[in-house]
């Protein structure tokens, strides 16, 4: 299949073109990088969008495959003229620390025409298939409402509201079950037991604006996947803190299901529209960030 013709098809229905002020993902190359050795391969337009196609790789591709994080592993088990899709065009290392693509991956990419399209605010705000959508309708939360925008130019949202009929451990059994085995989810915080008014806000929505958003439309639990993240970043730890003091103080239950779980059904749905379009497609499971849990996390915890 033509990758020209992939890629019309993917910005059409990620709306690509109208997209502005998403994550600056180069510049977070730059940061971690003494050289910034992406720039050699990315492809022109990226940098204006921060998203849709990063390398451009051969005219024609043979298969797709799709994954949450990119890794250096992922990209070394590609077949020649694959065209890899992901949320994010930067891995997610040890301790929940983004870490960039070695430079072998990108000569990998290169060397095996091996063609990369990511999709992130896009993805995000998708009327069918973000995250917090998939996962909110894969809980059986009924009136939805989206809101907290992430980037302009596109309309949506990155988080979801609505009623859920569920008991908390219900709705924690149901989004274990959803995101599969290998997911730990945790319920962090318990002041009562219904789930009530539910929030979801996949990846890394344990953010004090996200919930206060949350609560003006009445949000009692809150779905996430970022609330007991490692990562050893202070102003990530801050944001969290200041996160998890909100939800204690306002009484909101808070429920984790790790920053790559929550943000994996996406990628599973991308198989089925690669499909459908005609091109062979599978999905490359990536780290879950944290190992099962052995008791829940206090706020210090």
């Amino acid at each position: 299949m033509r990758l020209d013709v992939v890629v019309r098809l993917l910005d059409a229905y990620f709306r690509v073109p109208e997209v502005e002020n998403d994550a600056a993902w180069g510049e977070m190359y730059d940061t971690f990088l003494e050289a910034p050795y992406w720039r050699e391969h990315a492809d022109p337009g990226w940098e204006r969008r921060w998203n849709g196609l990063m390398v451009r790789g051969a005219d024609d591709v043979e298969g797709a495959v799709t994954c949450v994080f990119p890794s250096d592993e992922i990209v070394a088990g590609l077949e020649p003229r694959t065209l890899l899709f992901s949320e994010h065009p930067i891995a997610l290392g040890d301790g929940d620390l983004f870490t960039p693509l070695a430079e072998q991956s990108f000569a990998a990419m290169h060397d095996r025409s091996v063609a990369f399209y990511h999709v992130h605010a896009p993805l995000d705000h998708h009327p069918e298939i973000s995250p917090s959508r998939l996962i909110a309708n894969g809980l059986g939360i009924e009136e939805l409402e989206e809101y907290f925008p992430i980037a302009d130019g596109i309309p949506g949202g990155a988080a979801v509201i609505g009623a859920s009929r569920l008991g908390l451990d219900e709705l924690a059994a149901r989004l274990s079950e959803l995101l599969g085995d290998e997911i730990p989810v945790a319920v962090m915080t318990r002041p009562r037991e219904r789930a009530g008014r539910v929030a979801v806000a996949g990846g890394g929505g344990a953010q004090r604006d996200i919930l206060e958003a949350s609560l003006e439309r009445g949000c009692e639990t809150y779905v996430t996947g970022n609330a007991a993240s490692p990562c050893p970043i202070p102003e990530v730890q801050e944001g969290i803190r200041a996160f998890r003091e909100l939800s204690e103080e306002e009484g909101v239950a808070v429920v984790d299901g790790t920053h790559y779980g929550t943000e994996k059904l996406p990628q599973l749905a991308m198989v089925e529209w690669f499909r459908a379009v005609g091109l062979p497609a599978e999905f490359a499971p990536g780290r879950p960030e944290r190992g099962p849990w052995s008791k829940e996390p206090s706020l210090d915890g």
